[in-house]
């Protein structure tokens, strides 16, 4: 089959450049303008991170603001000397609060509205350090799209206006800065966006320097980059017209982008290295740096490369798709639209490695396998002798392959008792779902937000929520009950007001983390009691529980997919029973290894922020893409040395020449994958500062301790029962196995 797909790419490459150029055109601008609809950052959806049917939606929805009112939106001032110069800031409210009244706002409060600074609901509103206070503006329900658009541009200009007025009449360190859920979303939306074209810029200059060098030109390194272009801009065009019928989290487009790149160099990698070597035998030379092709090396080269390293990439996809497609089990509706793009961008991927880049190699075949001019550049010269892709089959990895082979048990012991060790962080691993901490740091959203939470305990986001089914004067007994938890500052009680036979509680504590132990502890006792009625306890906290035991939960049943899925195409790979399992162990260890490394560096704040604990949905993406990628450099080694196990060469000779020619490949995509995750990892967004660093950790580890030490060690030791199956499963490989 990807014999037949070589040779009609090679022999009709344009129209395949064509159609690419036609798709990718049309998809960008889909993206990127919306064709009158709104382009992509337009119409994804903010991050809901609830889990169906546990007490914390019960309580969202509960609570959740009543569609027919208008959104409350507070203005939070700082800045301002209330305790000496209270009259001068009550008159300064009072005259500038018309700017804030525009067309669709239904009304503006703030503490000297009323008249009586001293009645408890203006107190509220006063900063209890004396230095600020808060005007909530309520803004019309029922208006139209355009209408309601109109009047929250009406109200951003007048809080510019307002805080303006504030640093003209108390100095610069008086300002206004709205917070809601609006304001939260848009800078969270910037952050992303920010993000993403901070880490693209970063990561693909790096990646095609990277490139030059293992490729030794510039024509060559360029394949793969195009490729992952390609399949980036077609997959973001897919996403927003998926955005037409399923809502998509803004999460998305980093974890695309991160995971198209990664895979697209990947495979790109692959097809170019493979070209060029089959280039290399039709020329009757190895050293690629020879004279020019003749026309007809170019097709046989590229129809040859397709039809091994195609056959190798499109394996590795469907097992990387199939990893992916765990998280479509959980419950969170955040990880299944990640994992229906990670699943689209990896089958982008694979198609432009084996069509896009192909046409490309057809039309630029023979400059690519001739000598490039940066061959030429002293520094850059003895760098492309080192780590080129053209190889023969004895080098560097081969050597490193008989190394292990004279002593396979020495180097099973060492490096399983580094990667062991590597998982010891593990141990005091924890996991957390924080909203807050996606708002920008140091932006003046977050020291707004911060102020409201500390300053304005009235107003403050309540560190718990119960919704008891009783009404509010019947609540007494379970209000005094919650007050014995010790470690509360006040609970209020009121009706629910979307159903006032029933009582919101609200419970605050006084935590510098609003989903840390102290406010973990009241709500674990709060979901104990037994008030004599049902009673469902919500908020951060509790959100952050659901969240991390629903994915505890959820995971057997991911797990489940991706072995299943793994052991079958392996299988089918291999014809051998024990290498599936072989790599599902080793895989796996390299994985706990690499997130206790994770979790280790951000819990000592080395080189990254102090977290207390890794965001639960990234650790999700973390193990599904991690494990992902681990798999696709276990195909790119196994593709090879079961290549020359079919020639008829020992397990030894053929670990060792498959080591030597997919080494330089594996060790050379992993330092530009790396690269590009840590280009997304400069980013200041934790999550994906996070899956940054992770990935980043992974794909090292994978590509040094467990690709050239271990999976050569362990294959060494089972020798020739590495292809051991049972008769019955070998006919049924034979008939059905992916084989050319």
């Amino acid at each position: 089959m990807f014999r037949r797909l070589g040779v009609g790419v090679s022999r009709h490459p344009w129209m395949v450049i064509l159609t690419w150029l036609v798709l990718t055109l049309t998809m960008a601008g889909a993206a990127a303008f919306g064709y009158g609809h709104g382009g992509l950052f337009e119409r994804m959806a903010t991050s809901d991170f609830v889990v169906p049917g546990s007490e914390s939606e019960a309580v969202t929805d509960s609570t959740a603001a009543d569609p027919q009112s208008g959104e409350s939106v507070i203005i939070v001032v700082q800045g301002v000397d209330l305790r000496d110069d209270s009259d001068s800031v009550a008159a300064f409210a009072q005259e500038y609060r018309v700017l804030l009244d525009g067309v669709g706002v239904a009304s503006v409060v703030d503490p000297f509205s009323s008249g009586d600074p001293a009645d408890s609901a203006s107190q509220a509103m006063l900063s209890s350090q004396g230095d600020g206070y808060v005007v909530v503006v309520r803004m019309e329900a029922d208006l139209s799209d355009s209408a309601e658009a109109e009047s929250r541009q009406n109200l951003t200009n007048g809080i510019q206006e307002y805080d303006g007025r504030l640093a003209s009449t108390f100095g610069d360190a008086a300002t206004a800065t709205e917070v809601s859920d609006a304001a939260i979303s848009d800078s969270t939306m910037e952050l992303i966006q920010r993000d993403l074209i901070r880490g693209e810029s970063v990561s693909l200059p790096v990646a095609a320097v990277l490139m030059v060098v293992v490729f030794g030109g510039v024509l060559a390194a360029c394949m793969p980059l195009i490729g992952a272009i390609t399949a980036i801009l077609v997959g973001l065009g897919l996403i927003w017209v998926a955005t037409f019928v399923i809502s998509i989290d803004s999460f998305i487009l980093n974890v695309v982008s991160i995971i198209g790149v990664a895979l697209s160099i990947d495979y790109g990698l692959l097809v170019v290295a493979r070209f060029r070597e089959e280039g290399a035998k039709l020329m009757d030379k190895v050293d690629l740096a020879g004279p020019r092709a003749r026309p007809d090396i170019v097709e046989p080269a590229v129809t040859e490369a397709v039809a091994m390293a195609g056959r190798t990439v499109a394996f590795s996809a469907i097992t990387i798709a199939c990893a992916i497609s765990g998280l479509m089990t959980m419950r969170l509706y955040v990880l299944k639209t990640i994992s229906l793009g990670g699943i689209v961008v990896t089958l982008l991927a694979v198609l432009a490695a084996i069509t896009l880049v192909p046409a490309l190699l057809t039309i630029l075949g023979r400059k690519i396998l001739g000598v490039s001019p940066v061959t030429r550049v002293p520094v850059l010269s003895a760098l492309v002798r080192m780590v080129s892709d053209s190889s023969s089959d004895d080098g560097v990895f081969s050597r490193i392959a008989r190394r292990v082979q004279a002593h396979p048990w020495r180097v099973m012991a060492g490096t399983l008792a580094l990667l062991v060790m590597m998982t010891l962080p593990l141990h005091s691993f924890t996991m957390r779902s924080n909203m807050s901490d996606y708002i920008p740091q140091d932006s003046a959203l977050s020291q707004a937000y911060g102020t409201l939470q500390a300053n304005y305990p009235a107003l403050a986001t309540p560190s718990v929520q119960a919704v008891v089914d009783i009404p509010v004067e019947d609540s007494d007994t379970v209000v005094s009950a919650i007050e014995e938890i010790n470690g509360i500052d006040f609970v209020v009680a009121q009706p629910l007001d979307s159903d006032p036979t029933m009582t919101l509680i609200n419970v605050r504590v006084s935590a510098a983390d609003q989903t840390g132990s102290e406010v973990s502890a009241v709500m674990e006792q709060m979901r104990d009691m037994d008030v004599g009625s049902r009673m469902w306890v919500g908020g951060a906290a509790a959100l952050q529980r659901d969240i991390v035991d629903s994915m505890t939960a959820d995971a057997p049943l991911a797990l489940a997919v991706v072995v299943v899925a793994v052991m079958v195409l392996l299988f089918l790979m291999t014809g051998s029973l024990l290498v599936p399992i072989k790599a599902l162990i080793i895989n796996s260890l390299s994985l706990l290894a690499a997130l206790g490394a994770t979790s280790f560096i951000f819990q000592q704040g080395i080189g990254v922020p102090v977290t207390d604990g890794l965001v639960a949905f990234i650790v999700a993406c973390m193990i599904a893409f991690g494990f992902g990628l681990a798999m696709d450099y276990e195909v790119f080694l196994l593709a090879r040395i079961k290549e020359y196990w079919d020639a008829g060469e020992s397990n030894d000779l053929a670990v060792e020449k498959g080591l030597q020619r997919s080494g330089r490949i594996i060790t050379s995509a992993a330092a530009i994958i790396v690269a590009v995750f840590i280009g997304f990892a400069t980013g200041e967004m934790i999550a994906i500062e996070q899956i940054g660093v992770a990935l980043a950790i992974m794909v090292v580890t994978d590509a040094t301790i467990t690709r050239l030490l271990l999976v050569p060690a362990t294959m060494t030791v089972l020798g020739k029962w590495n292809w051991w199956a049972p008769r019955p499963l070998q006919r049924l490989a034979e008939r059905v196995g992916f084989r050319e």
